[in-house]
């Protein structure tokens, strides 16, 4: 079996993985089973799943070899960061640790209300379902005894903690500047020499961004801006704060970090060896590992799934296995099965469109072709020079004719549906949440699109369906605040 699996030519990419949509593990789910949820519900998963390796690395660098920890984190959410280095204490068999986590669990950015996902973590805020839910994911873990909660702001916290007793300092609380700056300036008082003070969202240094626009994004307190010169978005907050309190830092995919050595800070000598996302995380994370007959192969927690290439509706056609083998196997059944079938089988209907499969054949047939003798050559060719019926080599192929003909078909972004003061929207294979504040959007100018999202007026997800929850949470969060209003 291992040359099958290296003939595939599989190869594993922690910095392509994505967060996975699993209906079977739903936040109701992990609940009533005690497990951890990190996923799209909630706004649980914060940052790129990569991040997360990162810091488990960078935890056991700072951490190995230590007879006692203790880690102050400042932001602390759904408890992923947490988690992750409560797991390497406990990995790397150190019992007497502490690990303090500061987080109000209020309202972001209230002022800018705007903004889709702040609303979307606000709604998660809204009956305090967001703090339950980071309850639960230590309970379950096992770190009740190691975390410590105080619900309060950093400003009311930090300056009552002892200095120099911590030998990590995580910061990942508000990106305003000022805000950044306070947590940084008490990290410096907190940290031991020996420590690190560590933090997410540095995406761009100051070395790095158009100084101009990163001045306007500061002036009108962006919590996210869109940097010209890199094309990438990052936290102006984060990167002026950082550029301020020190001369250099290591940063990697977000992650930054600098060591204390007696009154100096300097950049740590740390190099990420063989990256692994959190058992925690494993869960809601695919991490891609190769191309077969036309489907996308990804490890999920200990199994596999695959998906049809090409396809928006790539979702719905997901092939489950327990290993890799075992997905090969059903896509050969699969095969086998289509080209033993004795009379048409639609495989899938959609946008006017049919798929259709028959004697080991598949076809993509227009509906308005009406009924089909796929046993009569002479329809079969009238209306493949119709342009109504064209003949794939497999459904993969199918598929993939079948996209690109409704992408043809459908060169205008398409409106699904308006409701609350938002529209949904779908332009090939994507959809928004679109505030209607906004007006004529140019779905194909890239540029805008990032305008737009940075301004907190359009929210891209995974589906319709999640594009509805999104809108109908936000809606919730504001019925609420009118109603305490």
């Amino acid at each position: 079996m291992e040359s099958w699996i290296s003939d595939l030519g599989i190869k594993r990419s922690i910095a392509d993985s994505r967060i996975a949509i699993m209906p079977q593990y739903s936040l109701s789910s992990a609940r009533e089973s005690d497990r951890p949820y990190f996923g799209r519900q909630l706004s649980a998963f914060q940052s790129p799943p990569i991040r997360y390796a990162l810091l488990a690395d960078l935890s056991r660098y700072v951490l190995g070899g230590k007879a006692a920890v203790r880690v102050l984190e400042v932001g602390s959410w759904a408890g992923a960061s947490a988690i992750t280095f409560g797991t390497v204490i406990r990995e790397l068999g150190i019992s007497d640790s502490k690990i303090i986590c500061v987080d109000q669990w209020d309202q972001y950015f209230v002022a800018e209300d705007r903004s889709l996902h702040y609303k979307s973590m606000n709604a998660a805020i809204a009956h305090g379902e967001i703090q339950e839910l980071f309850y639960q994911n230590i309970k379950v873990c096992g770190l009740g005894d190691m975390v410590e909660v105080k619900k309060a702001s950093s400003r009311e916290v930090l300056p009552e903690l002892e200095s120099a007793a911590f030998d990590l300092v995580y910061i990942d609380g508000s990106h305003k500047k000022d805000d950044v700056l306070y947590d940084l300036q008490q990290a410096k008082r907190l940290v031991r020499s020996g420590g690190v003070i560590c933090g997410d969202d540095l995406e761009l240094l100051k070395s790095q961004i158009d100084s101009d626009a990163h001045q306007v994004a500061l002036d009108k307190d962006r919590d996210v801006a869109a940097d010209p010169r890199t094309g990438v978005s990052y936290h102006p907050g984060v990167t002026e704060a950082v550029g301020i309190m020190f001369d250099g830092v290591w940063q990697e995919q977000g992650l930054w970090c600098v060591e204390r050595s007696d009154e100096q800070w300097t950049v740590p000598d740390f190099r990420a060896g063989d990256l692994e996302i959190p058992t925690h995380l494993q869960h809601a994370v695919e991490i891609p590992y190769g191309v077969l007959k036309g489907y996308e192969f990804f490890q999920l927690g200990e199994g596999f799934v695959a998906y049809p290439m090409a396809s928006p509706n790539w979702f719905q056609h997901r092939i489950v296995g327990s290993s890799i083998e075992e997905l090969v196997l059903l896509l050969d059944t699969i095969e086998h099965i289509n080209n033993k079938v004795s009379v048409p089988r639609i495989v899938e209907s959609r946008d006017g469109i049919n798929i259709v499969s028959y004697k080991g054949k598949n076809w993509v047939a227009d509906q308005s072709a009406g009924e089909v003798d796929f046993r009569d050559q002479g329809q079969l060719q009238r209306l493949a020079t119709a342009g109504k019926l064209v003949e794939t080599g497999s459904i993969g192929d199918a598929r993939a004719v079948a996209d690109q003909t409704r992408i043809d078909q459908t060169r205008v972004p398409r409106l699904v549906e308006s409701r609350e003061g938002f529209n949904i929207v779908s332009y090939k294979g994507k959809n928004w949440v679109v505030h209607q504040s906004v007006g004529r959007v140019d779905f194909r100018d890239q540029e805008q699109l990032n305008r737009l999202a940075t301004t907190s007026v359009l929210l891209e997800t995974e589906n319709i369906g999640e594009a509805r929850e999104v809108i109908d949470r936000m809606v919730k969060a504001k019925a609420d605040t009118d109603l305490k209003n």
